[in-house]
């Protein structure tokens, strides 16, 4: 959750200057206080301020939820990510399906001499499959979904805003590229993130050892 300007002002204020009484506060911010009343309350809900009647309202420091937050948005996902899987654009269709199971992924990235052109999902490659055609002849790039209609992540971003795309996009995974710095239009496949990955970094996280080490 992201403070207001309002709160943060009030936190840092109570930081630095230690205990202090709700018309203090008010006072520093010049406003009255019924309009901080919200604010207060809010703050001390989070555990982000304490409050006690004979002290008035002081600072408690980060919980760990807080701090969970924060490593998320702040932890990259090229940490977390896995090989991805990779075909070239003329491959048929019947080897991409042996290849998804051999690999046991839930979808295949498709490139044309390197660069990103597309994504093959399971349900992709069945839909071809109870259909009428040539497995064995049917390229892969016929079933595809194309470029520019995949959502893509870098290695610098973000655990929760990967995390976020798939849930909004409604989606089991993305795949992590870089851009050719020499050539802007080059998209080259380093990784790839899925559920499963972020699911296995909340396990991971379960450890003490493992947020001892981060934090």
């Amino acid at each position: 959750m992201k403070l207001t300007d309002t709160q943060r002002a009030i936190v840092e204020f109570v930081k630095d200057d230690g205990h202090k009484s709700q018309s203090e506060i008010a006072e520093m911010l010049g406003v009255a206080k019924s309009e901080i009343r919200g604010d207060l309350a809010l703050l001390t809900t989070l555990e982000i301020l304490g409050a006690r009647q004979e002290y008035g309202y002081y600072y408690q420091g980060k919980k760990n939820y807080i701090l969970f937050a924060e490593l998320l948005k702040s932890f990259p996902i090229e940490n977390i990510m896995s090989m991805p899987v990779i075909v070239e654009e003329r491959t048929s269709v019947y080897d991409a399906i042996v290849m998804m199971f051999l690999e046991n992924v839930g979808s295949i990235y498709i490139t044309k001499n390197g660069n990103l052109v597309g994504v093959v999902s399971r349900k992709d490659l069945l839909r071809a499959a109870i259909g009428t055609q040539d497995l064995n002849h049917t390229p892969v790039n016929v079933v595809m979904t194309r470029m520019p209609n995949i959502k893509t992540v870098e290695p610098e971003t973000s655990v929760f805003e990967c995390a976020k795309m798939l849930v909004e996009s409604q989606i089991d995974g993305v795949p992590v590229i870089e851009r050719d710095i020499n050539e802007a239009e080059i998209i080259r496949v380093v990784g790839r993130v899925t559920k499963t990955n972020i699911t296995n970094l909340f396990v991971r996280m379960g450890n003490d050892y493992f947020i001892e080490g981060m934090i």
